[in-house]
């Protein structure tokens, strides 16, 4: 995540009800470390501010790690029934859905986890270079087709939201940045760019990045 993109998140957060975001379940939500340390303004800017205000998170992944409460996938219903159980009222799902091979079934499952009142955080990149984990199938939507995979929500808010350069992400956070834009991906579906990598990654030294954040509300 981006600090830019979690400001604006965070942002949004601060607007609403506590009643509506408590209990707020992070999908995709790595390590406590990775939160904390490595990209600390993502507890910063959203998770702190939540806290302070009498508010809790439950953070899901793929991995077990140190700071995930809920180790699943989102597509085993297990796993849905299991957090549906811990009392979710709102979802925060961010650079996630560029990475998932049937994006309209991985939608429809955030869509069940948000209760009615509850509020569905989002973010994907708009103009950000190829980056597997363990796949990126290019997803770069705008407003609408981001929010058109949500029919059963409302718009609450959005924005495309400018990120900085290639070297801003780098001096953010060089480990993230060398493993996102330098991994060649051997993840299943994932194909690297078929450019060399000096051509691939030279329009992203003066293009800006933007991710494309939507809040929806279940009314």
């Amino acid at each position: 995540m981006l600090k830019q993109e979690a400001r604006w998140l965070g942002q949004q957060l601060e607007t609403l009800e506590l009643s509506q975001v408590f209990s707020l379940l992070n999908v995709g939500s790595s390590t406590q470390y990775f939160r904390e340390v490595q990209q600390r303004w993502i507890d910063a800017e959203l998770f702190a501010p939540l806290r302070r205000r009498g508010g809790h998170a439950i953070h899901q992944d793929l991995k077990a790690d140190e700071g995930v409460d809920v180790v699943g996938d989102l597509m085993d219903p297990d796993c849905v029934r299991r957090l549906k159980g811990l009392g979710v009222r709102s979802v925060c799902c961010t650079s996630v859905l560029e990475h998932v091979e049937d994006r309209e079934a991985f939608a429809s499952r955030l869509s069940d986890l948000v209760p009615r009142g509850g509020v569905l955080m989002l973010s994907v990149p708009r103009a950000f270079p190829w980056h597997p984990d363990p796949i990126d199938t290019m997803f770069r939507p705008s407003v609408e087709e981001l929010a058109a995979l949500f029919p059963r929500m409302k718009k609450r808010a959005s924005a495309v939201v400018p990120c900085g350069r290639l070297g801003d992400l780098v001096a953010q956070d060089l480990p993230g940045a060398l493993r996102r834009l330098l991994n060649p991906g051997k993840g299943a579906g994932t194909e690297a760019p078929r450019a060399p990598l000096r051509q691939w990654l030279w329009p992203w030294l003066v293009k800006p990045f933007e991710l494309t954040c939507v809040v929806l509300e279940h009314g």
